[in-house]
């Protein structure tokens, strides 16, 4: 039988009602200062009070990311399900730190605490580079991605094998938890990953020894249908990919949005959970939902700080969960 998460859900539900929606986004496009869009945010229940400038908006955003990761830890009790959507983090700074060692770059401002490893154990470890302290799938993740970058000389195949690394760790989190909306979502997110990288490899290299490094299996699309159409010409691609010829299609005569195009399509996906009552759907599309929202405000704040126009702006958000 399903296990169900009344008190988990009656929460989200309570939380849901605070989110902004498709028409708030757009009003906060408008607005012509950050005056009024730090006003409604903090309505929304947004923290600037620790900060002196609206620029320093960003640290407002990570408490919200670090409030978010904290309530998937105290409402989900499967810590298998729990650590799909916070080991990504892990990597995340794994990748971060391993760039910026290669490049000579400060990081420390971009790292992400919501992970399961503590933030400071992984700047030792990684610094020290005592990988054997790490989980053996991690720790042989990172030692391919140096040996790949030594013989490429491209940080590119670093945030590939990574990625690939924590999908498959989410995978076969998944698929523990025998939860068939979790195992097709993360399937969604492996298949919509192979598809960003696909078009970026197609535009920037067309190189069938990336894109092998970069692929990720455990999704819907096959390694063969992507190697296949590398150098398929862009008006053929739409009819190559069952299930995804929408964004193929959209991504082929405007890739510059291809990110935009694949966070909506998850987010469709997510809305499914709406028709679910007591049981875990409805927390995982709490938790996209609010990555998604604060992925648009960091839009919305850095568009307007850099004076992009309002529909410029307004092209960039995604798709709002409620």
């Amino acid at each position: 039988m399903e296990k169900i998460y009344p008190y988990a859900v009656s929460k989200i539900k309570a939380k849901e009602v605070n989110m902004l929606t498709n028409q708030n986004f757009e009003a906060l496009a408008s607005e012509k200062g950050l005056d009024r869009i730090v006003s409604v945010m903090i309505e929304k229940g947004y923290d600037f009070e620790e900060i002196t400038r609206k620029e320093e908006f960003e640290k407002v955003l990570k408490k919200e990311e670090e409030k978010l990761y904290s309530l998937v830890r105290e409402l989900i009790e499967n810590e298998d399900i729990s650590k799909i959507f916070l080991s990504k983090n892990n990597y995340h700074n794994v990748k971060l730190i391993l760039k910026s060692q290669i490049q000579k770059k400060d990081y420390r401002e971009n790292l992400n605490y919501g992970g399961t490893i503590d933030v400071k154990n992984l700047i030792t470890i990684m610094e020290n580079e005592k990988y054997e302290n790490l989980e053996e799938d991690m720790r042989n993740s990172i030692i391919y991605a140096k040996n790949q970058y030594e013989k490429l000389k491209n940080p590119f195949v670093i945030d590939c094998i990574l990625d690939k690394a924590s999908f498959v760790e989410m995978k076969n989190l998944a698929l523990k938890t025998e939860n068939e909306f979790l195992i097709r979502y993360v399937e969604k997110l492996i298949d919509i990953t192979n598809i960003k990288t696909f078009f970026r490899i197609r535009k920037m290299y067309k190189d069938a020894k990336i894109l092998s490094i970069a692929f990720i299996d455990g999704g819907s699309l096959s390694f063969s249908n992507f190697k296949n159409n590398l150098n398929e010409d862009a008006q053929n691609l739409k009819n190559k990919f069952a299930g995804f010829s929408d964004v193929i299609e959209k991504a082929v005569y405007n890739y510059e949005n291809l990110d935009i195009y694949c966070d909506n399509y998850i987010m469709e996906y997510m809305k499914e959970a709406k028709l679910k009552a007591l049981t875990i759907e409805p927390i995982i599309a709490y938790i996209y939902a609010k990555e998604t929202e604060i992925k648009n405000i960091r839009i919305i704040f850095t568009g307007k700080l850099n004076n992009i126009n309002s529909e410029k702006i307004k092209e960039r958000l995604r798709e709002a969960y409620v």
